[in-house]
């Protein structure tokens, strides 16, 4: 059955002083899209004047309640935010909104890109959004500022006059402020009653979820209409409509916090308020019941994109990959349909057989506070087991330096293959040689490839397939060890376990050159993830990334001293005792690193063979492990962590915070 179109074309850019389709109401079981009207309850009434008018002049007799109610019952409320249509699903027919949403791709100018789902809080919705591979069909969330004061201009709506209400797309309700409702008292009398008529109306009503049809925003239970609801505006004349409204405006204002009382988006008080009340009943789509262990920063930061499912046995790809195929030239789609979250997958079922589904998405840059060293690119993928009860997070990076780079280079096909192979295996060593002094990283990584069709700046291999080198490790479930809430300090066994733990990882950190290309220190920011116990109490420190490492090799570990005094001058001012953590932390760092060095001391033989298999040319890492040990065995490590101390007692202020994905 063909959609049929009551009004305007929900994406349609409105005439010169035009208002702009914001609601809309999808009928499933008669495919009519109405877009006509100002609310979702008003749009139910015109599709039954409007159905009811098409069977009259076929001769045919009004629908019965019966029948009205039955179609009512297939309808799907949308809320149109340009260049989406949102799904506001009914979490216990989710068939209904899948339905919608193959109805709406019959529009003209409407693909799977434009549609997204809301109610994402709802175990229903979740389980079907994830079990179809369809994160990336949530609901787009604002993240700065800037995005956050654009959505709360696009949701102004209005009802039957101005657009005075500010609109939550998943309850329904509309927020009207203290500053709208006093600025009516501009308007004509005919205006001001027509208003004044319709918010007292609505703030009686509940929607069809029993959500409140009107707020008044943060005013609490301090302000409510009690005028009756027979109240009769027209038998006002103008002196009393005015003065009735300026009382009942005072009355609101005076019930409103004073920092809130303006419209104010560059006020963050009133933004952060606003945003609340308009995303805070569907913010909890992005929390930790989303992806175990996730918590919510961590999930904005991830753009999820197309993925797939596993029906009977069968790989069923999201069907945007087939669309990307019928329209090469189409660079939206394009843009969504990642070649290498189809290969992750492939190798998923390749491997295990037994999924259920797979969702896969790009970490964004923003994730990480510091420049990624080799610039890797990230994906988070969730990835579910038959049978098993939750699934598996988890980290997959893309080898930089690959074919694919060596051949833009100019390099003949066999040399760029070598020199990928060969930096594949530099990777793994810096990892060995990790291990071997004490950098507890996550204990399992898993090198693998996925193809593509080599499209680069060398010609002689245009069109090529060629492989990728990607690595695949468990995401580790924990906090970053800078972002640790600082009422979590104030506990003296909580700082005191965890300062001991944040000196041994430093200790590793120091010995293997862990900096930045240009020679700044990468610790305690953000690669550090602090994992606890059940009670709460540190039980140990993960290094998720070990990018960095080996990279400073010659220098005396003397000039890290003022560097390693940062984490304990970064949270000096949170600490209930700075001197406990401070010597408890430099107490992790010195038996640690003496602990190593009588390590290699007694076992030297079995430290300068481990890499003897590996390539020795200068500058490799058989090279660079070989520095690196002499500088441990050369060092005095208590005349080091003694210059650690009074560079932690020198030190003063912190920089700025972090963050990275774990």
């Amino acid at each position: 059955m063909a959609l049929t179109l009551v009004g305007e074309h929900p994406l349609a850019v409105p005439p010169p002083g035009g208002r702009p389709c914001r609601i809309a109401t999808l009928f499933t079981g008669e495919a009519a899209l109405v877009t006509a009207g100002a609310s979702h309850a008003e749009q139910r009434i015109l599709f039954s004047e409007w159905m009811n008018a098409r069977r009259r002049a076929a001769g045919a007799p009004p629908w019965t309640p019966d029948e009205e109610q039955r179609a009512w019952e297939g309808a799907v409320d949308l809320i149109v935010e340009p260049p989406f249509i949102q799904i506001r699903p009914d979490p216990d027919r989710m068939a209904l909104a899948y339905e919608a949403e193959r109805l709406l791709q019959e529009l003209d100018g409407i693909t799977a890109l434009n549609i997204r789902f809301l109610h994402v809080r709802h175990a229903a919705v979740r389980a079907a959004i994830r079990e179809r591979g369809d994160y990336w069909r949530i609901a787009p969330m604002p993240q700065s500022p800037k995005e956050i004061a654009a959505m709360i201009e696009r949701s102004r709506i209005a009802i039957g006059g101005e657009p005075i209400y500010y609109y939550n797309p998943v309850t329904g309700t509309r927020y009207l402020t203290a500053e709208r409702f006093a600025a009516l008292g501009a308007m004509d009398d005919a205006a001001l009653r027509r208003h004044l008529a319709e918010i007292g109306a609505y703030a009686r009503r509940r929607n069809a979820q029993n959500e409140p049809e009107l707020e008044f925003f943060e005013a609490g239970g301090r302000f409510a209409w009690d005028l009756p609801a027979d109240f009769d505006w027209n038998a006002l004349d103008s002196a009393a409509l005015r003065e009735t409204h300026r009382r009942l405006a005072e009355r609101f204002v005076g019930a409103t916090p004073i920092h809130l009382r303006a419209d104010a988006p560059d006020n963050p008080h009133w933004l952060k308020h606003m945003f609340t009340a308009l995303m805070g009943q569907r913010a909890d789509q992005w929390s930790e019941d989303v992806l175990g262990g996730v918590t919510p920063e961590f999930f904005l930061q991830i753009r999820w994109l197309p993925g797939a499912r596993i029906d009977q046995g069968e790989l069923m790809l999201d069907p945007i990959f087939a669309q990307a195929e019928d329209r090469p030239e189409d660079s939206t789609v394009a843009e969504w349909c990642d070649e290498n979250v189809k290969g992750f997958i492939f190798n998923y079922v390749r491997e295990f057989g037994n999924l259920e589904y797979v969702n896969i998405g790009n970490l964004s840059p923003a994730v990480r506070r510091h420049e990624r060293v080799g610039g890797h690119q990230a994906y988070f993928a969730e990835v579910k087991h038959r049978g098993d009860p939750r699934p598996v997070l988890r980290i997959l990076r893309l080898q930089k330096w690959d074919i694919h780079q060596h051949l833009d280079e100019g390099r003949d096909l066999l040399q760029a293959i070598l020199l990928s192979e060969e930096y594949t295996e530099f990777i793994l060593d810096r990892r060995l040689g990790c291990w071997q002094l004490g950098m507890p990283l996550p204990s399992r990584i898993m090198t693998r490839r996925v193809s593509e069709v080599y499209r680069g700046a060398n010609p002689l291999y245009r069109n090529c397939r060629i492989w990728k080198t990607y690595f695949e490790r468990d995401f580790i479930v924990g906090d970053a060890t800078d972002r640790i809430p600082a009422e979590r300090y104030q506990d003296a066994d909580f700082a005191l376990a965890f300062a001991r733990l944040l000196g041994e990882a430093a200790a590793s950190n120091l010995l293997v050159g862990r900096t930045s290309g240009e020679g700044r220190v990468l610790f305690d920011d953000g690669d550090e993830i602090l994992v606890t116990g059940a009670s709460g109490a540190p039980e140990r420190i993960v290094v998720a990334d070990h990018a960095g490492t080996f990279t400073d090799y010659t220098s005396p570990l003397a000039r890290f001293a003022p560097e390693y005094a940062r984490p304990f001058a970064a949270r000096r001012a949170r600490l209930a005792d700075p001197e406990a953590f401070r010597n408890e932390y430099l107490a992790g760092l010195q038996e640690k690193l003496l602990r190593l060095q009588n390590e290699y001391r007694r076992r030297r033989r079995a430290f300068d063979t481990l890499f003897k298999h590996s390539k020795q040319d200068p500058g490799a890492f058989a090279s660079r492990w070989r520095s690196v040990l002499a500088r441990l065995d050369q060092t005095d490590m208590a005349a080091l962590v003694d210059l650690v101390r009074r560079c932690c007692d020198a030190a003063n202020g912190a920089p700025p915070a972090r963050t990275t994905p774990h």
